[in-house]
C-alpha cells in the first residue's frame, strides 16, 4: 500500500542534526500528543514512527520514556503505541520551548500555531513537515489520484502548514472538516513536490512511475480513439459517396457523367471498403486522393441536384 510504504520510508528517515529533531518531534507531538495530567502522551499506530518518537525523547529531554502498546482485537483494529512523558518543570518548559504546549492563568493547553522560531532553515521545514505527515498525514494511492493531505485541529495551525508548503513552491488548499482543518494538494507535480521535500524518495520514484505510464496509457487512448474517429469519418463519407452514386444511375444512369466521374463512381460501388487513396491507384493512370475526393465532391454535387426529379 503506497500510504504505508510512504509512511514506513518517513519514520525511518532520522535527521542528522539536532535543529531537525528538534522540528520534527515538535510537529509529531503537536499532531499527535494530549494532555493526560499528570503525564503527556503522544500515541500512534505505526512501529516505526513509535520507535522513532522514542529516539528523539531520549536524544531532546536526556531520558527513555515509558511506552504502552495496547494490542488491536481484531477487525480493523489496529495496535496503538502510547508514547509518555511525566509533565515535570523540565519536560514542561521544553514542550513549550517546542511550541507544542502553552500555559496562562487558566492552565495548561496544546499551542495553536507553528514554532516559527524553530524554522529559520529550510531543513529545519522539511523537517516540520515530515512530522506533520507522520502525526496526521495521509496520501492516495497515485494509481487512483494525486492527492496528499495534513490534518489539524487549528486553523492557526493549518495557515502556518500552508505557509511551510508555500515555501518549496507548493500551495495547498485548506477545508474544514467534523473534527478540525484538512490541509490538501492535488495534481501529481504537487504532491512529488512534497514528498521529494519530506525525504520519501522511493515514494517519488513511485509517483513518477505510475505519472509515467499512465501518460502513455493516455496517448494509446488518444491514438486509438483518433484512429476510431478517423475510421467513422471515413466510413460515413463512403456511405454518403456510394448513396449520391446510386441516386444517379437511379436516376440518369451513370453513362451520362463525364468519363473520369463515370470511372471513379463504378469503382467505389465495386470497391465500398476502399479508402480514396486506394481508389485513386486503381485508375490508369493513378490519380491522388485529393483528385479522387473533388471527383467525388463533384458527384455528391450532382446527386444533389437531383433531388427534385424522379427517378
Amino acid at each position: 500500500m503506497f500510504y504505508t510504504e510512504t509512511k514506513g520510508e518517513l519514520a525511518r528517515t532520522m535527521p542528522e542534526s539536532k535543529c531537525c529533531k528538534l522540528s520534527e518531534f515538535s510537529a509529531i507531538a503537536r499532531s499527535l500528543g494530549r494532555l493526560e495530567m499528570p503525564v503527556f502522551e503522544i500515541r500512534t499506530e505505526n512501529a516505526a514512527s513509535a520507535r522513532k518518537i522514542m529516539s528523539f525523547v531520549n536524544v531532546i529531554f536526556g531520558f527513555k520514556p515509558r511506552m504502552r502498546l495496547i494490542h488491536g482485537k481484531g477487525g480493523r483494529s489496529r495496535n496503538q503505541y502510547i508514547i509518555q512523558l511525566l509533565l515535570g518543570k523540565k519536560t514542561l518548559e521544553t514542550l513549550k520551548g517546542l511550541g507544542v504546549m502553552s500555559e496562562s492563568g487558566s492552565g495548561i493547553s496544546m499551542e495553536n500555531g507553528i514554532p516559527w522560531h524553530l524554522l529559520s532553515r529550510q531543513c529545519c521545514r522539511r523537517a516540520y513537515l515530515r512530522g506533520v505527515f507522520l502525526g496526521r498525514g495521509y496520501v492516495q494511492n497515485p494509481e487512483k489520484e494525486y492527492h496528499m493531505e495534513f490534518m489539524t485541529d487549528s486553523s492557526e495551525h493549518a495557515k502556518g502548514i500552508v505557509q511551510l508548503a508555500e515555501s518549496f513552491n507548493v500551495t495547498p488548499k485548506v477545508a474544514p472538516r467534523k473534527k478540525g482543518y484538512m490541509v490538501y494538494v492535488k495534481g501529481g507535480d504537487d504532491v512529488a513536490q512534497l514528498l521529494r521535500v519530506m525525504g520519501a524518495h522511493s515514494a517519488v520514484l513511485t509517483l513518477e512511475s505510475v505519472r509515467v505510464l499512465r501518460g502513455v496509457r493516455g496517448d494509446v487512448n488518444r491514438v486509438v480513439n483518433c484512429e476510431t474517429a478517423n475510421v467513422t469519418k471515413a466510413v460515413n463519407a463512403g456511405l454518403s459517396q456510394i448513396d449520391a452514386i446510386q441516386r444517379i444511375e437511379r436516376i440518369i444512369g451513370l453513362k451520362s457523367l463525364a468519363p473520369g466521374l463515370q470511372e471513379i463512381a463504378e469503382l467505389r460501388l465495386a470497391n465500398p471498403e476502399m479508402t480514396l487513396r486506394e481508389l485513386g491507384q486503381l485508375l490508369s493512370p493513378p490519380i491522388s486522393k485529393s483528385a479522387v475526393n473533388h471527383r467525388m465532391r463533384r458527384l455528391i454535387h450532382i446527386a444533389n441536384s437531383l433531388n427534385g426529379k424522379m427517378g
